[in-house]
């Protein structure tokens, strides 16, 4: 069986770097994201975008969602010449898995654990599904849990035809329903949105998070060393400074 690991790496390397904000927590590098992005088609599964297709995909579903050729061809701009690839919300993990199903289908087939967001009370995990679920019961849209901001969740999701395949605020957006996709993925318990525990270990913890945390404490006179991401020795020293010298003025102001 596939890891969710495995596949929100290959999402986010299908999303535009300019949609990770500032400070996410990913559990891959920044670097990695958006090497291949990908636009939003509807009723593609990581297509190579042509001129037939974008015409055929118009003729069957755009054009009967109300769009004007106009509009559907400022949308669409250069797609085709720019040898670009599209997916719809299913698509991204029905490119992954081989598979060619429904965002309900999804939800109900292939997710356990489920059920309304303000029901489930366990915490988000990497490669979690995320659905809106719409007027006639269905789920119409789905996004993967890619990260945290916070204590925010992130997903990642092709959105749609203005904003292709991007990393999104999870309470930005309309999200209803939450699942495990366990029937297609496994998923390793280690990237749950929980505290992460600063301690110098073998191997070392590292990551952005730590890099932005060193770069902060380095700027607030808090000496980090250079800030790799890595968690060592000197780091955990500049913490422990900042700690102390917190810990004091929280005194003195009892």
């Amino acid at each position: 069986m596939k890891t969710a690991l495995d596949f929100i790496s290959y999402a986010l390397s299908h999303a535009k770097r300019e949609t990770v904000p500032e400070g996410a927590r990913l559990p891959i590098a920044i670097d990695e994201c958006g090497t291949d992005p990908w636009e939003y088609l509807y009723g593609t599964t990581g297509h190579r975008v042509s001129k037939a297709l974008l015409e055929e995909r118009y003729e069957h579903f755009y054009k009967k969602k109300g769009w004007t050729r106009e509009a559907y061809a400022v949308a669409t701009e250069n797609w085709a010449e720019l040898n670009k690839k599209a997916t719809d919300c299913q698509g991204l993990l029905d490119s992954f898995l081989k598979t060619d199903v429904t965002a309900n289908y999804c939800y109900s087939a292939w997710c356990t654990e489920k059920g309304p967001i303000d029901q489930i009370a366990r915490p988000y995990e990497i490669g979690e599904a995320v659905f809106y679920k719409n007027s006639d019961g269905r789920m119409s849209h789905v996004g993967f849990i890619c990260g945290f901001l916070n204590g925010e969740p992130l997903a990642v999701e092709a959105r749609g035809i203005r904003f292709g395949v991007c990393v999104t605020r999870f309470y930005e957006r309309p999200w209803t329903h939450r699942g495990l996709v366990t029937e297609k993925l496994s998923y390793d318990r280690e990237y749950r949105d929980e505290p992460l525990l600063l301690e110098v270990r073998t191997p070392m913890i590292q990551g952005e998070s730590i890099e932005h945390l060193q770069r902060a404490l380095n700027a607030l006179g808090y000496f980090c060393g250079a800030p790799d991401g890595r968690c060592g020795v000197i780091t955990m020293g500049g913490v422990r400074a900042f700690a102390a010298a917190h810990a004091a003025a929280c005194r003195e102001a009892v």
